[in-house]
């Protein structure tokens, strides 16, 4: 592994390649075509599983990818955004492509990137597609970007395509509705796949119902061709157990290690995936399954880095994302005050998600981040921003603003006693500027 010095030089060479997506515009597939086909078109023929929605998906993505690679498949996975290294955007049989390896493809992707000038994402993107290729996976995992239907990724088709929910996030681009997000997320949905839903909103259900019809693809719905059997207890804080029944394939005493209702939801719409997959000749055993769950783990996501107090990381930055994130912290955890560290972008709906926290935290600490992703260099809100924003929506609790991301974390947790809980959340971006130091300091017990 190379030191950080060496590892910014991965992403001075991306940037010298390729410009940041811009803010509020639709893409267009028309550029990301012209650079695949200059790299012999890698995503054609390549055997995919596509996984689109407004929250989950990367979860899903990686719980899958999880199963099939257990099942002894090579399987590639693509998810967005990284915690750390871009590297974590290519990953095989769980470990992330090597920074010489993807130095490599950087070099060789180089004059079709100066001759088209793609978006990082585009890039980054193509760059995977071509390594999964390559390497002659049996199954690559794509989770989608940003919609559907202009994202980067869906120039592939795939044996599957999972749509895990439809809620209100990227409105400057998508649209200001479920119903006009749906329509722009449903295309990836394509004749030859069978296609999975776990859309709850009838209007929602109708448009993914139409979109398949269309095209001819089966349907599997949750709730109908796909069943979530729940114990009548309550979950116990170190595990969540269900049975499932996706068509007439009935698998009980499933244990997962994610915490939170949805990891359930997720769980059940990656194992309906991979049933699906079996008509491509990509099953995976019961056994396999059973055995592999518990141990899977989605960084940044429900994850518990500290004890005592009790410290969750979680990179909701979306109201629907927020909203599952404060129903599973007491359903699974048991604290006396809740202790939130918080930071966001302009690029998702603040004044609703702080809307959430402000009835139910007994003390925010607001802070900010440096990142370097999809949409060029940027900082997060300003935190003295957030307070006031907050102040007007007369907070329960005590709030402070402390700009380091990592300073903000020990702030918090001084703050907390032993008793209480601290969350960190709001963004990804966030999550990765504290992870690594947590865990050297106090790696708790990796998400239980």
């Amino acid at each position: 592994m190379r030191d950080d010095g060496e590892r910014s030089a991965i992403d001075t060479r991306l940037w010298a390649l390729a410009h940041a997506s811009p803010f509020g515009e639709r893409p267009d597939l028309g550029r990301m075509r012209r650079l695949l086909a200059l790299l012999g078109d890698p995503q054609i023929g390549l055997p995919v599983l596509h996984i689109g929605g407004t929250a989950g998906k990367g979860s899903t993505a990686t719980i899958a990818a999880a199963l099939l690679t257990a099942a002894g498949y090579r399987t590639g996975l693509h998810t967005k955004p990284h915690l750390r290294r871009v590297n974590e955007r290519i990953v095989v049989n769980g470990a992330p492509i090597s920074d010489d390896d993807l130095l490599a493809l950087i070099a060789e992707a180089a004059p079709a990137a100066r001759a088209v000038q793609p978006t990082w994402y585009e890039f980054t993107v193509a760059l995977a597609f071509l390594h999964f290729r390559r390497i002659a996976v049996d199954i690559a995992v794509i989770e989608v970007g940003l919609g559907g239907t202009y994202d980067g990724t869906n120039v592939v088709q795939p044996l599957v395509a999972v749509l895990t929910n439809v809620g209100l996030d990227h409105t400057e681009i998508l649209g200001d509705t479920v119903e006009e997000i749906a329509r722009d997320k449903v295309a990836i949905i394509k004749p030859g796949c069978i296609a999975i839903t776990g859309v709850t909103q009838p209007s929602v259900q109708a448009i993914v119902a139409e979109r398949a019809l269309s095209v001819g693809a089966p349907l599997w719905r949750l709730g109908n061709e796909i069943q979530i059997e729940r114990p009548a207890e309550r979950q116990h804080a170190k595990s969540n157990r269900f049975g499932l029944l996706v068509q007439q394939h009935r698998i009980n005493h499933l244990h997962i290690g994610l915490l939170g209702e949805h990891q359930i939801t997720n769980t059940a719409l990656a194992i309906a995936a991979t049933d699906a997959l079996a008509s491509s000749g990509l099953s995976v055993p019961d056994a396999v399954i059973e055995g592999t769950l518990p141990a899977v783990r989605v960084p940044g996501r429900l994850e518990v880095v500290g004890a005592e107090p009790t410290v969750v990381l979680d990179g909701a930055h979306n109201p629907d994302k927020l909203d599952a994130l404060l129903a599973a912290l007491p359903a699974y955890f048991t604290y006396q005050r809740l202790v939130i560290v918080a930071a966001f972008t302009r690029r998702h709906d603040v004044a609703a998600m702080l809307a959430r926290l402000a009835p139910v935290v007994d003390h925010i600490v607001l802070t900010s981040f440096a990142m370097h992703g999809d949409f060029g260099p940027g900082q997060a809100i300003p935190p003295e921003e957030l307070a006031a924003l907050l102040a007007t929506l007369q907070p329960r609790g005590t709030s402070e603003v402390v700009p380091d991301p990592v300073t903000a974390v020990a702030t918090a947790r001084a703050w907390a006693k032993p008793d209480d809980c601290v969350c960190v959340t709001g963004s990804l971006y966030l999550v990765g500027a504290v992870r690594d130091v947590l865990l050297q300091t106090d790696p708790g017990d990796g998400g239980l």
